[in-house]
């Protein structure tokens, strides 16, 4: 896939959306935010694809909206067409069929956060740092981000991040559960890589469909609501090869363990 501002890898089991705009330390702007959502498209359509890393280029992660987009976007409308774009980039990554994981190193801010949040996993480098400065900007919150963090990190942690406008260590972020893991700087990428493999040892039907179930729990849909659909699911996974032939190696591996037990 031909993009400016993204790198977009997916030959292979693991695909990758790498964001490419150093020179602003990968700054959203209306460009940026477009080919993420196409490049989450992209990808959707590549079936091998099981798991996606997103990662940015240089020192930092994201380092939110470019503020001068705003400044040279002064018609009511189009500053309207911006933000919901940036919430529809965040939506497509979220329902992403391929399982997704945030690699952030450096600097991870405003709308930076809310792309990390989108992923299924978060992991990060010891000196990365997390700030949403929008209210000392003296502008709210968007992109949909006030019902991401409340879901995640609860109200009174979304209204500390949010109103006081700190930055938060990739120590306490693990802490408030923005983050599954930290990794030292040096081995984020080998991290990361080594997870992404791991998953992909799984059968893809598997990790499609229980990636779908944990959004319908997230949703708070009730156990027996038919979106949640746990047999039609399990029939599924059980009629399909690959799972077959993962179902076949375990078998073969447990059964002479058991009987030397």
């Amino acid at each position: 896939m031909a993009s400016r501002s993204v790198k977009v890898v997916g030959d292979g089991h693991v695909g990758r959306i790498h964001l490419n705009r150093p020179h602003v330390r990968n700054a959203f702007d209306r460009s940026l935010i477009e080919e993420l959502a196409e490049a989450a498209r992209w990808l959707d359509r590549q079936r091998q694809v099981k798991v996606v890393v997103v990662s940015g280029e240089g020192r930092s992660f994201c380092s939110g909206f470019d503020l001068k987009q705003f400044s040279e976007t002064s018609v009511p409308e189009d500053v309207r067409e911006v933000i919901d774009a940036g919430r529809q980039m965040v939506e497509t990554i979220a329902r992403m069929r391929a399982i997704t994981i945030a690699s952030v190193q450096g600097s991870c801010v405003g709308g930076g956060i809310l792309l990390v949040l989108a992923c299924d996993f978060r992991f990060a480098g010891e000196s990365a740092e997390f700030f949403l400065p929008e209210t000392d900007l003296g502008i709210p919150l968007a992109w949909g981000g006030v019902p991401w963090l409340i879901r995640e990190i609860g109200p009174a942690a979304t209204a500390d991040l949010i109103l006081s406008c700190r930055r938060v260590t990739a120590a306490e972020a693990l802490g408030l559960r923005l983050l599954n893991a930290v990794h030292e700087d040096g081995s984020l990428v080998e991290q990361v890589d080594a997870y992404a493999q791991r998953l992909c040892r799984h059968a893809a039907i598997v990790l499609e469909t229980t990636k779908a179930q944990i959004a319908a729990a997230r949703r708070s849909l009730a156990p027996d609501h038919y979106t949640f659909c746990d047999a039609h699911l399990a029939y599924s996974a059980l009629r399909d090869r690959e799972a077959f032939d993962g179902r076949s190696k375990h078998i073969a591996r447990d059964i002479p363990a058991r009987a030397r037990r």
